[in-house]
């Protein structure tokens, strides 16, 4: 069965030992909160690393200047939700992860470089759950049911119970992602390096 937010949904709601949904649709407390949350926890789950499932690369090129013609303006693809790294040569061949570039910064939905043209890699917004990995499902199963443990149960413990599980199952997807295939690493220092660094480096 290809998971769906029904079925996922249904999921967290067995480990906090309520009773299934049919449909987000239907007329029940328990579909309505379902339906409020769903889309919002989605894109928590995939904003939490940079899944092989909804990565994607682009190139850009442009002229335009920031207000304080310092950097040059690029537009974020409209589809994506974060840019994780930019570069200012790409990645060439199997040992090589391209030059990073570390004066990149984000600005709303512009990314702010010295460089007119870069090499950006980010997340693409997914909502086609047959996109998921099966370790993925649970993941954000999981943090279903933390989010909807007090609301349902108002047992604090369980509540608990169900964040510890968002965080094995979370760390178990990201394990097994970054298994397939050579993964560049992210790492926060890198993360916080480019994007604050002013360094411009050699061009």
């Amino acid at each position: 069965m290809k998971p769906s937010p029904v079925t996922i949904c249904n999921q967290a709601l067995l480990w906090l030992g309520q009773d299934k949904i049919n449909s987000l649709d239907e007329q029940s407390t328990t579909a309505e909160w379902c339906l409020n949350n769903y889309d919002q926890l989605r894109a928590a789950v995939l904003e939490e690393r940079m899944w092989t499932f909804n990565t994607a690369r682009v190139t850009s090129t442009s002229q335009a200047k920031d207000d304080w013609g310092e950097r040059f303006v690029h537009p974020m693809p409209t589809d994506w939700t974060n840019v994780w790294q930019v570069y200012i040569r790409p990645p060439i061949g199997s040992s090589s992860i391209g030059e990073l570039d570390k004066s990149w910064r984000r600005e709303g939905d512009k990314i702010l470089s010295y460089w007119e043209t870069i090499f950006m890699k980010g997340s693409v917004e997914l909502t086609d759950e047959s996109k998921f990995t099966p370790m993925f499902v649970q993941a954000l199963a999981a943090r279903i049911a933390a989010d909807a443990a007090i609301p349902f149960t108002e047992n604090a413990k369980l509540q608990a119970d169900m964040w510890s599980l968002y965080e094995g199952k979370l760390s178990a997807a990201a394990a097994r992602d970054g298994q397939q295939g050579a993964n560049d690493v992210i790492k926060q220092t890198l993360l916080i390096g480019s994007r604050y660094s002013d360094g411009i480096g050699e061009r």
